[in-house]
């Protein structure tokens, strides 16, 4: 993108790339520009405006009124810098590239979009340029004997430039192996980000940042991994990975600014090569010892016992220490149990406790091994919820539910779907893209209806039994009790509800966690009655308003409070968004400040009326709604505040206020 000569670059974004990021003044200048205003809007989304009718018009579109009032953050100013186009000339700049806006917009959860990138544009490669305008054709022409590293953001690649280093820097880790079909499957085939293919005659060292999480360091152990199994595939004759030591130097930038750049080269000569075949062959090795672990924990006999572990010493060549290590570790990861301390406290202790939320709905169901009722009517999303929640528990990597946490993951799942045929789930499992998830189809049994097989019945405890010794499963889903009760269920006040629960509680809480999935009376309630209220140990009840919004609430909770949450059920990907909860209202505040506010007004002689107790107190943030309900509840006969009629007004109630302390 070819900029207007009088655009001039803001001293604080030079600054920032020079002060902070230790880059070369002269490379700063050449790959920066300062964009504010109308400029800064048709760079990050001139093409989606153009589509959706333009904005230069009098009145705007409701889509561009929409995106205008996105991104009017952008015009108060930032630095934009865009890459050169791969090509013979290595002079034009993309239209594509990053910026990075003075005042960021704040995304869904609260935090600060620190770089923006233009819509509707694929991802580039950060090819910037260097003093000369040759520099790189002559880096290219020599594949023998010069190192290419690329890193992630455009700083990092220029503070490797300034160095010395030829760099190229992509906009994410995982943004050099884009799919094949842009808007396909995000498990779709992929490729190598085209951009990348002028280096692939070189030596690659891949130097993405330092993570302080475990989560982090995988991800982008697993990033550049990626990345190098498709250079590899192009044909690059050596990929090696340098990421930075950190905590204190997390980017190359970093270690420029405050060790130097010897220090620099010396990280990347350091790097060391990623061979794929070997860490396979690791890979490999680990999942049989995982297997013969299992297999070791699974036998019941002591000789075949003392068989399995001697073949495998002997076959992989570690010791009975380590296998026994093995043994304890897989037996751990069966049950995850003990994820919370048990002990006593004293009253102290208790009130020094800092507790910023209760333990999660998905934490009490699954760690403490417990019964789960969630009850509602048709169209609550009880079913979707229940999958939704053993999709993210039985997968690899640890997810979240309706905005609450799950503390598991790659647990093993039996879902009973008594009133439903089975391709039904298989059928929802793709609607939300995980339906050839190895991880589920490893952890997830299915037990229902299909044309092979019967669905469950709850007398049938046997096969109950004989499935989960077999396949061992952390929880166990019922779903739904009426339709696993069939025609027993003619009433459900008998007690013959309760003598079932009780008798599949005590097949399952042995070894597993029990969610009941329950139909909710037309009122939209529990029933009240002995069965549903006492044998489970948490009832919920899942109900969905006018709005289309759902909400989750205990009804009866053994162990804590239970969880709150409200969430909209997206049909086109079964998805369940959060929904934003308001805080909830402390209403002994609300009525302290209504009675200090009448018994003010009394002392002055005034007797005021219910919107002047409203009005007066409207600085303090209280809610009209709320002020009128406290003078409700408290002007009873024996409340603390008293109604008097207005002689002027008969409709118009007049307040005092006993001088009484209150107890709330």
């Amino acid at each position: 993108m070819n900029w207007d000569d009088d655009i001039e670059l803001r001293p604080e974004h030079l600054r920032e790339w020079v002060e902070g990021s230790g880059i070369d003044p002269e490379i700063a200048k050449r790959n920066l520009v300062s964009l504010d205003g109308e400029a800064a809007i048709e760079t990050l989304c001139g093409d989606r405006l153009d589509s959706a009718g333009g904005h230069g018009q009098q009145y705007a579109t409701k889509p561009v009124a929409k995106l205008l009032n996105r991104y009017e953050h952008a015009t108060d100013g930032g630095w934009w810098c865009s890459p050169l186009i791969t090509n013979d000339s290595w002079v034009t700049s993309s239209t594509w590239g990053c910026f990075k806006p003075d005042t960021p917009r704040i995304n869904d959860e609260g935090k600060p979009i620190k770089y923006e990138h233009p819509l509707d544009q694929q991802c580039g490669v950060f090819w910037l340029r260097n003093k000369n305008d040759a520099f790189w054709p002559w880096v290219l022409s020599k594949p023998g004997t010069l190192t290419i590293v690329i890193t992630e953001g455009a700083k990092k690649a220029a503070a490797l430039l300034t160095a010395g280093i030829p760099a190229v820097a992509l906009s994410g880790i995982w943004n050099g192996t884009p799919l094949v079909e842009p808007k396909g499957d995000p498990k779709g085939a992929r490729r190598l980000h085209p951009d990348l293919l002028p280096l692939i005659k070189h030596r690659v060292v891949i130097a993405f940042d330092y993570s302080s999480n475990n989560k982090g360091k995988s991800a982008v152990k697993a990033a550049a991994h990626r990345l190098a199994h498709y250079l590899y595939a192009k044909g690059c004759p050596w990929v090696g990975s340098a990421t930075c030591p950190g905590p204190d130097h997390k980017g190359v930038d970093d270690i420029l600014v405050h060790e130097g750049a010897d220090v620099l080269h010396q990280l990347i000569a350091s790097a060391v090569q990623i061979d794929l075949p070997k860490e396979q062959e690791q890979a490999s090795r680990i999942r049989d010892l995982e297997a013969a672990a299992a297999l070791y924990i699974d036998s019941e006999r002591p000789a075949e016992r003392a068989d399995i572990r001697a073949r495998t010493c002997s076959a992989m060549q570690i010791s009975r220490t380590d296998f026994m290590d093995l043994v304890t570790g897989e037996i751990e990861r069966r049950n995850p149990l003990r994820s919370l301390e048990s002990k006593s406290r004293s009253l102290d202790e208790i009130a020094a406790e800092k507790l910023e939320k209760p333990r999660p709905f998905i934490h009490q169901l699954i760690v403490e091994r417990q019964s789960t009722l969630i009850g509602g009517n048709r169209g609550a999303t009880k079913s979707l919820l229940a999958l939704t929640t053993l999709v993210n528990l039985c997968g690899e990597q640890q997810g979240s539910v309706i905005g609450l946490p799950c503390e598991q993951s790659n647990l093993r799942a039996l879902y009973i779907c008594s009133d439903m045929p089975v391709e039904r789930i298989g059928n929802y499992l793709h609607e939300m893209g995980r339906g050839n998830d190895p991880a589920l189809k490893r952890n997830l049994r299915v037990w229902g209806l299909s044309k092979t097989t019967r669905g469950w019945d709850i007398r049938d405890l046997d096969g109950l039994q004989r499935e989960i010794n077999e396949h061992q499963p952390h929880i166990v889903v019922i779903d739904s009790l009426k339709a696993a009760m069939g025609h027993l269920l003619e009433d459900i006040s008998k007690p013959i509800v309760r003598h079932h629960m009780d008798a599949v509680h005590a097949v399952v809480l042995r070894s597993a966690a029990c969610l009941w999935i329950h139909h909710a009376n037309k009122s939209g309630t529990i029933a009240d009655n002995e069965a549903l209220q006492e044998a489970p140990d948490m009832v919920y009840l899942l109900s969905k308003d006018d709005n289309e919004v759902c909400h989750l609430k205990p009804i009866k909770c053994r162990n804590g409070k239970g969880i709150r949450a409200q969430y909209i059920f997206d049909g086109d990907f079964l998805d369940l968004t959060p929904v934003e909860q308001k805080p909830r209202v402390d209403m002994g505040q609300v009525l302290s400040d209504v009675l200090s506010y009448i018994r003010t007004q009394n002392k002055a002689g005034i007797k005021p009326a219910i919107n002047l107790v409203c009005a007066g107190l409207a600085h303090k943030g209280h809610a009209a709604e709320n002020i009128k309900s406290c003078i409700r509840r408290n002007s009873g006969k024996d409340g603390c505040i008293q109604k008097h009629k207005n002689p002027d007004d008969l409709r118009q109630a007049l307040l005092t206020a006993d001088e009484e302390s209150i107890q709330f």
